[in-house]
């Protein structure tokens, strides 16, 4: 099927209304076009292997069609439930009846809040990471307030302290040994590649082959451990997946699976770890306060851990500041942070080796955007010293291993020299971006081009600026 077969497939079914009310209502809630929907769509559809849709789809929506696909119509519902913080239904938005009653999508929490055992954490893991990649996508956000309740449960989730049953299969410590090396060869593919919907498929699948182990396996108490460890390893690693293919629920439902299982394992460095990584995730999507809370947690968390650990939650703290706006307190964050990255050690948990110097710098350059962003009696000098640090990390990316940095901290780069009003440094550095596209498959940072692709088109009417814009429409339209 073409995308414009696909389009038209979607153009919908004359069992709509005459024109669709309640759909117009949500998107005034959302303060969004019909456009705007389905930029929303599209890179949900993307991230779960799904054609996406022409953007005039949505104003035949919102004459009266409907679209064919079920698919299509619940997300539609999820995306305007994330973007109003009001709950939505594909049965309230087209005017169909509801399959078995009026009951909820899922979210992020359901069977994660409360006291749970182990066996109970491991059924639902199982259950979720065979979910269709479509439910995923469509996974509902839970509100601020459940979720902060289901991280603090998953934080106390009870350590595992029996041996497996021994009338199984023995896992051996050298089958875990070929696991945990798997798991550090695909956090490095993710840092090539990001999280797109094959390297999430992939990820999924081997995160169902660990929790099948522990379900059904037998094993001394010390490898039971570091199976679950693994498989937290794994839920955490798809959770940063989902986050970086835009899927922020399926993202949390997943962390809140890592906490959980991390917990079970005595694992305390992956539980601050995916603390942070909810600060992150929050920062991003515009809720300081959130990002506030989940990154204090994280450093309380570290309070006796490594220094490497402890300047990992620092360098989450001085996100979330710069994400609230606090310069004073973001350098002060940083400071710690670097301060404590200069005592690393030989036992540093392999799940931080991409944590560097050159890390926190990319890190610092990108919170310097957003500080310059909402304070503008200090943009200038913000920005100055924000290209400072991340013009080399954008340089230097095809021989740093880490080409899905290169090109994300790029697109900081071409935002702090669009703030700063410079057509030219922006048209160069978004010709740089081009380039990098087709070897990254991260929809985050697609998108993230995307949307300074479209702020830059208003502002660069120079032939070079014109080419650079050019470049990009047909890198993000190939890929």
């Amino acid at each position: 099927m073409t995308l414009r077969d696909a389009t038209s497939a979607d153009a919908g079914s004359a069992s709509a209304p005459p024109s669709n009310q309640a759909l117009a209502a949500a998107l005034r809630a959302a303060r969004w076009t019909p456009r705007d929907l389905v930029r929303a769509l599209n890179p949900r559809l993307e991230a779960v292997g799904q054609p996406t849709l022409h953007l005039t789809a949505g104003r035949a929506w919102l004459n009266g069609t409907r679209p064919r696909s079920a698919t299509v119509r619940r997300l539609a519902a999820t995306v305007l439930t994330e973007a109003t913080g009001d709950p939505f239904n594909a049965a309230g938005l087209w005017g169909e009846p509801a399959v078995g009653g009026a009951t909820a999508e899922k979210t992020a929490t359901d069977d994660l809040v409360g006291r749970r055992s182990v066996a109970d954490v491991l059924a639902t893991a199982t259950a979720w990471t065979a979910t269709d990649p479509r439910e995923q996508a469509i996974l509902h956000p839970a509100g601020d307030s459940q979720l902060l309740s289901a991280v603090w449960d998953a934080t106390r989730q009870s350590p595992l302290r029996t041996a497996a049953p021994g009338t199984q299969e023995q896992v051996l410590p050298a089958f875990v040994d070929v696991l945990e090396g798997h798991l550090g060869r695909l956090r490095r593919l993710d840092d090539t590649a990001g999280g797109g919907a094959l390297s999430q498929r992939y990820v999924r699948i081997e995160l169902a082959g660990v929790l099948d182990l522990v379900r059904s396996s037998s094993y001394t108490t010390d490898v039971g451990t570091r199976l679950l460890a693994t498989a937290s390893g794994m839920a955490q690693l798809s959770g940063w997946m989902a986050f970086d293919a835009d899927l922020n629920a399926a993202a949390q439902r997943y962390q809140l699976l890592a906490i959980r299982l991390a917990r079970a394992a005595g694992d305390t460095t992956t539980v601050a770890n995916v603390l942070g990584m909810l600060a992150y995730q929050h920062a991003a999507t515009g809720k300081p306060p959130a990002a506030l809370r989940y990154a204090e947690a994280a450093v309380d968390h570290t309070a006796r851990s490594s220094p490497i650990v402890r300047a990992r939650a620092w360098g989450r703290m001085a996100t979330a500041h710069a994400a609230a706006g606090d310069i004073s307190a973001f350098r002060d964050a940083t400071d710690r942070c670097r301060t404590l990255l200069e005592h690393r050690r030989d036992d540093d948990p392999p799940s931080l080796y991409y944590f560097t110097p050159e890390q926190v710098s990319a890190e610092a350059g990108h919170a310097l955007v957003e500080l310059a962003a909402t304070n503008p009696a200090h943009t200038r000098r913000l920005l100055a010293e924000a290209t400072t640090l991340l013009s080399p990390l954008t340089d230097h990316g095809p021989t740093s291993g880490f080409p899905r940095s290169a090109l994300l901290h790029g697109i900081h780069l071409a935002h702090a020299h669009l703030l700063a009003r410079d057509p030219e440094a922006t048209a160069a550095t978004l010709l740089q971006l081009a380039d990098r596209v087709p070897d990254v498959q991260s929809i985050r940072c697609r998108n993230l081009l995307r949307r300074i692709r479209r702020s830059a088109g208003v502002r660069m009417r120079a032939p070079d600026g014109a080419r650079a814009l050019t470049a990009v429409d047909r890198a993000l339209s190939a890929s």
